[in-house]
């Protein structure tokens, strides 16, 4: 493993990054541990392979750019060992030495796509039957489904100008094409 330190350092009056040797990095510690959180150099490290072997860099920052790449690899490195602790599987994968294709067939779902095509398919027909059957059933379908069975009567009185007991009749001939249609 291969380590390097960049140091800023004042470099013909410019503070630049240099690469310190160990004495000097041993005499920033040194000096770091007795002093508060704000008056310590601060240092990111990066690790990073080249070919075979492990390079690890110490690199100097300011403290407002520590705390800012301390946050995010603080996150980085707790999303890393929780990572650790769960096994990603493919729910196409399939189980060896059974007969299950995938992991889709053996997790169970409250979810029935089949029976949601064929409500859907079967919702659409009876709104076309409805259609062909009277004008006004394609609403009263919409309203029922809306929850306002009850409370749609005195609209429809004065949307179609009928008395209470019209739109009780109309109600009543609704919910039996509805049942008749179910049937088939």
């Amino acid at each position: 493993m291969k380590t390097t330190y960049l140091i800023y350092k004042q470099v013909d009056g410019v503070q630049q990054l240099v690469v310190a040797t160990q004495e000097e990095w041993d005499a920033i510690m040194k000096g770091n541990r007795g002093l508060p959180i704000e008056q310590r150099r601060c240092f990111m490290k990066d690790c990073f392979t080249d070919g075979d072997e492990l390079d690890c860099m110490f690199i100097e920052m300011t403290a407002a750019e520590y705390r800012k790449w301390n946050s995010k690899n603080t996150v980085h490195q707790r999303i890393r060992k929780t990572g650790a602790l769960h096994l990603h599987l493919s729910l196409d994968a399939g189980i060896a030495d059974t007969d299950v294709e995938s992991l889709h067939e053996c997790i169970p779902s409250d979810f029935d796509l089949e029976r949601l095509a064929m409500d859907t398919v079967l919702m659409g027909e009876l709104k076309q039957a409805l259609k062909a059957w009277k004008p006004w059933a394609e609403e009263l379908l919409e309203l029922y489904l809306a929850g306002a069975k009850r409370s749609c009567t005195n609209s429809l009185c004065k949307k179609y100008r009928l008395s209470d007991r019209a739109v009780q009749k109309r109600k009543a001939a609704f919910e039996k094409f509805v049942l008749d249609f179910l049937k088939k």
